[in-house]
């Protein structure tokens, strides 16, 4: 990455901001999306968004990679041994050419629990459907996550969302790269992978691949991106045109370690807003320019879910979540936040954090 794309608080001073002034609280944030100045919104999401659905994660202590065992894959012996070596393996694509089923027999739970809508969009993804349904200033929402939450927000059309990494709601072919319908799939996962933890009674006792009906190849997945495997060619058509007019970037929930969706930081104009929404602060190996000399970053620091709901009530669009709770379509720490802050609860409400300028 270029050196001179981390232009210095003194190089940008002559540059003209859409925004009058650097925001200090929530409220300056939701005035400045509410003005005019503030027409191209693009958002940058990571894993925070989508933990209070409680959706199984895969490098914590008591994730995926920590808790699998090997000798209950369907894999011959070698194979075993380069997953025991390292779990990433069994996700690998040269292994799912390979050998199809380790990485669907791992999957399963998340496959079907994801057809089944076992877990629920999120108070943060309900704001980026708002974003756009009420003032259709989102040009993209580009999402680490492969949980395919975002498409449970049916106000929220398709092409506003590139999935980086790809997503688990849909099925694809890893040879062919034709797209497989989903419900077919789902089926053919519960009737031919086998369940590793055991309390799928009705999973059968072997798994058989899935066969694509397009070319012939054992080789249906989930539509999400292999290690060892390229990112979809909408992340790269997009993007160069999608931050040229950008007036706000808003990185939410995500450490800003993994390339390229990162690069959205410093591809933006350097007069772009750039708001952060996350427990701790990140972005300095990107530029971002924390402290008080700060021209164009500010960090709202806390869980994502509290912080988005504070500054929706800023925008005024708490009224536009409250159907939500009737149809119970958040998961439940989403339903107790909003709940608390619309005064359907007698509990204490949760803090946000608190609140910097970067």
């Amino acid at each position: 990455i270029p050196v001179d794309l981390f232009a210095s608080d003194s190089e940008e001073e002559d540059l003209e901001y859409p925004f009058d002034n650097l925001p200090t609280s929530l409220e300056d944030v939701a005035n400045f999306i509410l003005s005019e100045k503030c027409r191209n919104i693009v958002i940058l999401a990571g894993a925070g968004m989508s933990v209070p659905a409680g959706i199984p994660d895969f490098r914590s202590a008591d994730g995926l990679y920590a808790t699998m065992n090997p000798d209950l894959l369907t894999a011959n012996p070698v194979e075993r041994e380069a997953i025991r070596m390292d779990p990433t393996v069994a996700l690998e694509q040269g292994m799912f050419l390979q050998n199809p089923l380790p990485c669907l027999e791992l999957n399963r739970e998340f496959i079907l629990g994801t057809h089944t809508q076992r877990w629920k969009a999120t108070l943060a993804h309900r704001f980026v459907e708002l974003l756009h349904a009420k003032m259709g200033k989102l040009v993209r929402l580009y999402t680490q996550n492969i949980d395919g939450l975002e498409d449970q927000c049916t106000e929220l059309p398709r092409d506003k969302v590139i999935a980086v990494h790809g997503s688990m709601d849909r099925a694809e072919c890893a040879m062919c790269r034709e797209e497989s319908d989903f419900d077919d799939f789902c089926a053919k996962v519960r009737q031919q992978i086998k369940d590793l933890s055991g309390k799928d009674e009705t999973a059968p006792r072997e798994s058989t691949p899935i066969e694509c009906q397009s070319c012939g190849y054992n080789a249906i997945k989930p539509a999400i991106v292999l290690f060892r495997s390229s990112l979809p060619a909408a992340f790269f058509e997009k993007v160069p045109r999608d931050v040229l007019e950008v007036d706000l970037l808003i990185i939410i929930g995500t450490s800003l370690r993994v390339a390229p969706a990162n690069s959205l930081v410093w591809r933006v104009p350097k007069t772009a807003m750039r708001l952060l929404v996350n427990r701790e602060p990140v972005g300095w190996h990107l530029g971002v320019s924390y402290g008080p000399d700060a021209t164009r970053d500010y960090f709202a620091q806390g869980d994502c879910d509290s912080v988005l709901l504070n500054l929706m009530s800023h925008l005024g669009w708490l009224n536009d979540l409250e159907p939500l709770l009737e149809e119970k379509k958040l998961p439940e720490t989403s339903t107790a936040l909003l709940r608390q802050k619309l005064g359907k609860d007698s509990e204490p409400q949760e803090t946000d954090g608190t609140e910097a300028a970067l």
